[in-house]
């Protein structure tokens, strides 16, 4: 271990340390993760939690053995109006989903040496993609039945932007685009059989009041209210409370489930 890393190691040794928070570049997470929990420590850990299907089963493996909490660090669920979108399609309101989109871009200067662009963070997808994937992961609750995915890719091979399409069964599909080359765009648009639902800015999620603006079947607009927050402070009071025994809004399925789809991404992309 470089002398660079021996803090780290020294924080997650101290006695008076019950928790640790992972941020480091992606390559990192899963050494630190377990370095963390061989020192007994809950771990709240950056997106994504690992950068294969294999280590984040391991991760959550070697968590249960030694019974402590591991959670990703997905700061969408725990907004709101993320709160809001998923009450409002599971209980009913929407109507069935047939139909996602969303889209995440921000432009990197390529030439920054941001770890980002080579494989410590592997790309877009791995960086940008839980975002657009996964609330539609929490809506389905359900393995997809089919992937698709196209990339532009740097000299590295680390692909700078991503698009395709999910296919989550039971006619409810979504498509995703990611980059690190185009101008800053984020949206979330979501069609159900009784209610178009359509976010601006949709993660993380503002301080202020925001909407959802909901397009019905019979063709009246609506516009729902949502209460603002700090969704990152809200996400460290859930962890807390999850080492205290509640149940994870996103929790080892969902993360085990996005690790799979994002690996299936990868490869299929590369094809």
């Amino acid at each position: 271990m470089g002398d660079s890393l021996e803090p780290y190691q020294a924080a997650i040794d101290r006695a008076d340390v019950d928790a640790v928070y992972v941020p480091l570049p992606n390559h990192l997470h899963a050494e630190w993760i377990h370095r963390s929990l061989d020192a007994g420590k809950h771990v709240l850990c950056e997106k994504p939690l690992t950068l294969t299907a294999r280590g984040t089963e391991e991760v959550f493996a070697h968590a249960g053995a030694v019974g402590r909490v591991v959670m990703e660090a997905y700061v969408w669920p725990h907004h709101p109006r993320a709160h809001r979108l998923l009450d409002m399609v599971r209980g009913g309101a929407a109507g069935w989903p047939q139909s996602g989109s969303t889209a995440f871009s921000w432009p990197i200067d390529m030439n920054s040496g941001d770890h980002r662009l080579d494989l410590r963070g592997a790309g877009a997808l791995f960086d940008l993609g839980i975002y657009c994937i996964a609330p539609f992961l929490m809506i389905s609750r359900r393995e997809p039945i089919h992937l698709t995915a196209t990339a532009v890719r740097n000299r590295a091979g680390v692909d700078l932007s991503m698009s395709g399409w999910i296919d989550w069964g039971a006619g409810f599909g979504s498509g995703y685009h990611v980059s690190f080359d185009a101008p800053t765009h984020r949206r979330l648009s979501l069609t159900c059989s009784e209610a178009v639902l359509e976010v601006d800015e949709f993660t993380p999620g503002p301080p202020t009041p925001s909407s959802i603006v909901v397009n019905r079947r019979d063709g009246s607009l609506e516009t729902v209210e949502c209460a603002g927050a700090q969704p990152y402070t809200e996400m460290v009071r859930h962890f807390s409370a999850v080492v205290e025994g509640a149940p994870a809004r996103f929790g080892p399925d969902e993360s085990m489930r996005l690790s799979r789809i994002l690996e299936g991404l990868h490869v299929a992309s590369a094809r």
